[in-house]
């Protein structure tokens, strides 16, 4: 996985995807073995190890099973769930899959559709008003789809009445249940240094640099061109992230690029625990492979495994709300634009 395809390609998918295959059917023999023959080929040259050799060793003789000596069709759904049974023995948090065939520029396992929170909003402290952003989620990944995101985000800034008056900025994260974290990376590509800590970690120990300042930036250009970014006013001050326990995916690739900025604290409840690379593939048949290529961390720390834990963690109960209080009052607190009222 090079850094080109890391910022073109890497998908971190909804963590409420599943397994399921859909609809019973079968597939040609020699179509099953193309498929079989793909997915093995892609886990072992590219995918992250097996938890345990030997239960991956048995769910590969399981799937091998299924596309050997037979002189009929396979039936698509059991070759589905062997696949993924392969794919369950890697050490990915459950986090690759194979899904059928979904219409182009989308990922699978899309979360539902329900009310958008809106992604600004006002909120006063005692030392003044903060702005908080919340990132939606965005499934898919065609060009123009990013690009309005982008353009989005700007535009609903603008249009939020005293935005520009804000003196310190929450990241609220909690909406992130996973998706494609790149057009919200993108637009708020001032919040991030060359200095960044954040790191993709392959399979053998190499590391990347989850974020490039400079073709953020040249993202965000080309997709807003004489948009008004809102960030570029928190550029170098304290800033506070709030973390849902369903931030997921591609929200903790987004926590995780955050927490590469040495200003950053963040609050609220621990990840749900999918902080991992996804690369898709397309197998023989048409459906989507989602391999899990690296983990994320931070510098030459270890990589994180599960949930990712709040440097302030909400009491036992707290309601979200206060802990937007909370991390909209340390945000203001510590930026030297807020003045105690």
């Amino acid at each position: 996985m090079n850094r080109n395809m890391l910022r073109a390609a890497v998908c971190a998918l909804s963590f409420v995807a599943s397994g399921a295959a859909g609809a019973s059917e079968t597939m040609p023999l020699a179509l099953a073995r193309d498929v079989t023959t793909r997915a093995i080929e892609l886990v072992e040259s590219k995918g992250l190890y097996p938890l345990r050799q030997e239960d991956y060793a048995q769910a590969k003789q399981r799937l091998l099973a299924l596309v050997d000596d037979k002189a009929q069709g396979v039936d698509r759904a059991d070759l589905y769930a062997r696949i993924n049974g392969l794919l369950a023995t890697l050490d990915t948090d459950k986090h690759s899959f194979v899904m059928p065939p979904v219409a182009p520029g989308q990922f699978a396992g899309a979360a539902p559709a329900r009310p958008r929170v809106p992604m600004f909003q006002l909120v006063a402290t005692t030392r003044g008003t903060v702005l908080r952003f919340v990132p939606p989620p965005i499934t898919a990944s065609t060009p123009e789809a990013m690009s309005a995101y982008v353009q989005g985000v700007y535009d609903e800034a603008v249009a939020l009445p005293g935005s520009r008056g804000a003196c310190a900025l929450v990241v609220d994260l909690s909406e992130q249940t996973g998706g494609n974290g790149w057009p919200p990376l993108i637009a708020m590509y001032p919040l991030f240094g060359d200095a960044n800590k954040a790191r993709w970690v392959e399979r053998d120990g190499n590391p990347i640099p989850l974020v490039h300042r400079g073709y953020l930036e040249s993202k965000a250009g080309h997709d807003a061109p004489g948009h008004v970014n809102p960030f570029a006013s928190f550029a170098t001050d304290p800033l506070a992230v709030l973390v849902g326990a369903k931030t997921a995916s591609a929200g903790e690739m987004l926590l995780v690029a955050l927490m590469g900025e040495a200003r950053v604290r963040t609050f609220g409840q621990t990840s749900y625990g999918m902080s991992t690379a996804n690369m898709t593939y397309t197998l023989p048949d048409g459906a989507l492979f989602v391999l899990t290529q690296a983990r994320s961390a931070l510098a030459d720390g270890p990589v994180f495994r599960g949930g990712i834990a709040p440097m302030q963690p909400a009491p036992k109960g707290e309601t979200a709300d206060v802990s937007l209080k909370t991390a909209a009052e340390w945000a203001a607190a510590n930026s030297p634009r807020c003045a105690p009222k």
